[in-house]
């Protein structure tokens, strides 16, 4: 079960664990004690105490609120804040397109670079996705990259090249922090760097007691929300 940290706005010292139900997921809920008069060391506390009975629970990863920065004190508890690596990877090719679409400039004039330590599923599915509409696609990838350009290049007649051939893309997206390059969307990380795109929900989604991207995340993970629901925006 994954469990839901949040802050209150109430009086007492102990933490409160209760299931309940959050988009429609149960999830194991912590509320924590914390005015906003509380000592920072009171807070750093009950967040301790709060970790230790989500831990015994059985619970690995959390969700927290917008802004929360307390994720030192629970990953050295033993949790982890629920990654949307793996939604960012797959709406890689979309993300792509969007990130074209805000540059002005169109796919089939456009050069984009997928960027990784080898082929993986989402790269794959990123390039197949997206050789079908830019003017060249580079896959950078050490591991498997060649194989990849040359399946495009056959299947789908596709304008593939490797970095060699000196293409400078209008858009990177990278897959592995090893193959982070400046300017690049960075898939990698638990909370992706997007750049100036956001993901946004549905409408009639919005949740404004948890952090949204990563339950976003969760809720595709679980089977409740399909990638051509989520709304690709401009970041605020």
């Amino acid at each position: 079960m994954v469990g839901w940290l949040v802050r209150e706005d109430r009086r007492g010292r102990r933490p409160v664990l209760e299931r309940t139900q959050l988009a429609g997921m149960t999830v194991l809920r912590a509320g924590v004690p914390a005015p906003d008069a509380l000592a920072q060391r009171k807070l750093e506390r009950r967040l301790e105490r709060a970790a230790e009975l989500l831990c015994r629970a059985g619970v690995r990863r959390v969700l927290a609120q917008e802004g929360f920065a307390g994720w030192p004190l629970l990953e050295a508890a033993g949790l982890q804040r629920v990654s949307a690596a793996a939604l960012c990877q797959a709406l890689a090719a979309p993300l792509a397109l969007a990130a074209l679409k805000r540059q002005g400039i169109a796919p089939g004039q456009a050069a984009v670079s997928l960027a990784g330590t080898r082929v993986n599923r989402p790269l794959f599915q990123a390039a197949e996705q997206l050789c079908r509409h830019v003017r060249t696609l580079i896959v950078d990838a050490p591991a498997g990259g060649r194989e990849l350009a040359g399946y495009l290049r056959c299947a789908y007649g596709a304008p593939v090249v490797e970095p060699e051939a000196g293409v400078t893309p209008h858009a990177v997206l990278c897959f592995a922090p090893a193959a982070d390059v400046r300017g690049a969307l960075k898939l990698f990380w638990a909370v992706p760097d997007l750049g100036a795109l956001a993901l946004g929900p549905p409408p009639g989604l919005e949740c404004r007691t948890a952090e949204g991207l990563p339950l976003l995340a969760l809720l595709w993970e679980e089977g409740r929300l399909d990638l051509a629901n989520i709304q690709i925006l401009e970041a605020n």
